[in-house]
């Protein structure tokens, strides 16, 4: 599933790409700088109002990023790589049928120090390709539905439990059958039965029979300041496939799972000019899961919290300020036979949790997080976020996911450290978009610990910087 792969030392293209700026509007921006698409197959459909009978469309996107010094387990020193990926969509439509094929290529050009995985690169494959049938007049009540079935991506929320990933290389697919009643401006009912696709790099991608994951969701839009959703997600797996936890294991669920229901509920309201903004969201997981891949199922109890609160001021540059707080719980004691480590499903981390790409440090699982953010956008198709946010691991004796480092002892604390990131985004025209940030990660005493305890495999505790740069052009 993965290979090793080396080239030169990155320092020397590091340093010119942390010397390069790049900024974006917010109409590319809300698809990108998040790093997750809000757009489902049926959103994407929706471009038949402007071309009745289909479309075809193509983009590539071209990134180089590094981190300087080791931040995962067994790393010795920084990673690089230089990707690219391109896309090419067709639609058809024939009332009240619509036909979609997306092809994908996604492959890593240049590699230092890290193992090349089935999210990187995706070569020749057909990422979508589904049918579907749907009205706007659903049992004479008006309503609109639609019913897709075929290999497809998706979009729940705001993409912490399913997600269309822009910024990972590869974005994660499923096969199976997704139902939606309603016009989502007001309210919309969403059902789903499906099952994951096992990506792999230059072979034809597989489906993991073995693994069922359905769910239902209801979205309510109507109240201004009080937008709703609720939804039940239900997955089970018996077999023993890669998880997403660790550093190489980056598809599909963490081990086996007997049943693991996951629900919740999202509360928001939108960023505006002159007002304040807000979300929570808060979900749990009960059942019967494993904590790692090869071990056994345990019962399981876990959660996840989120909330924000901004403000969006009417001012030139049109400033915004926002408080987040991020909280997903552990397992409290890996000897205790339960487990209550959240799992993210198949969510991704994206810019306002954190990068993705080969950085994929933090995940949704066993961390403590508040931070904030500004953003202006000083001028027209440009727009500067800067971030700051603090990490502390919920339990000591878990695993820190995403860097596959772990103290069983607890000794080593729960301070992971604080990240100072800056973000800028230029749309360069309807058909160019060009973003470059910077992150720089000021290592806490979880790290020095690690190393002063001898663990085997723990990075070094010197502080580290994450670049990237990158184009995206749209046809």
């Amino acid at each position: 599933m993965s290979r090793r792969r080396k080239n030169n030392h990155p320092i020397a293209i590091v340093n010119r790409v942390s010397g390069r700026s790049a900024t974006a509007s917010r109409s590319l921006f809300s698809r990108t700088i998040t790093g997750s698409s809000s757009r489902s197959p049926r959103s994407i459909l929706t471009s038949y109002s402007k071309c009745p009978n289909g479309f075809i469309s193509a983009s590539t996107f071209a990134r180089y990023e590094a981190y300087s010094q080791p931040v995962k387990k067994n790393e010795t020193t920084g990673a690089a790589q230089f990707s690219e990926r391109t896309a090419v969509q067709v639609a058809l439509r024939y009332k009240p049928f619509k036909f979609h094929l997306e092809f994908l290529d996604a492959r890593p050009l240049y590699n230092y120090g890290l193992t090349v995985s089935n999210r990187m690169e995706n070569e020749n494959d057909l990422l979508q390709l589904y049918g579907s049938v749907g009205t706007d007049n659903f049992l004479g009540l008006s309503l609109p539905t639609e019913l897709q079935i075929g290999k497809f991506t998706q979009v729940f929320g705001k993409g912490r439990l399913i997600a269309r990933s822009n910024y990972s290389n590869v974005p994660l697919s499923f096969v199976g059958a997704h139902w939606t009643l309603g016009a989502r401006k007001d309210w919309e009912v969403r059902a789903f039965a499906m099952l994951p696709v096992q990506n792999h790099q230059t072979s034809p991608d597989t489906i993991t029979p073995d693994t069922l994951f359905t769910g239902l969701s209801y979205l309510d839009q109507r109240i201004p300041w009080l937008h709703t959703e609720l939804y039940l997600f239900y997955i089970t797996q018996n077999e023993q496939v890669q998880g997403t936890t660790g550093v190489n294991q980056d598809q599909s669920t963490q081990g086996r799972l007997e049943g693991l229901y996951t629900p919740g509920f999202r509360l928001f309201k939108p960023a505006a000019k002159a007002t304040f903004d807000y979300e929570i969201e808060s979900v749990y997981q009960f059942g019967r899961s494993a904590l790692n891949p090869g071990s056994l199922p345990l019962p399981t109890f876990a959660y996840f919290q989120h909330a924000e609160v901004g403000y969006t001021f009417a001012l030139p540059w049109t400033p915004s300020i926002r408080f987040k707080y991020d909280y997903a719980s552990g397992d409290c004691d890996p000897n205790d036979n339960s487990n209550g480590r959240f799992n993210p499903l198949f969510g991704t981390q994206n810019f306002p949790f954190t990068y993705t790409g080969i950085w994929s440090l933090f995940k949704r699982a066993n961390i403590n997080s508040p931070g904030y953010t500004l953003s202006v956008e000083p001028l027209k198709d440009v727009q500067v976020i800067f971030k700051q946010r603090f990490w502390w691991l919920a339990q000591s004796k878990d695993e820190f996911v995403g860097s596959d480092l772990q103290d069983p002892t607890g000794q080593a604390g729960k301070y992971v450290g604080s990240e100072l990131n800056l973000r800028l985004a230029w749309t360069v025209g309807q058909n160019l978009l060009l973003e470059a940030g910077w992150l720089y990660l000021m290592k806490g005493s979880y790290y020095s610990n690690l190393v002063n305890q001898g663990v085997a495999g723990a990075p070094n505790d010197k502080n580290t910087d994450y670049v990237f740069a990158s184009m995206r052009l749209f046809f």
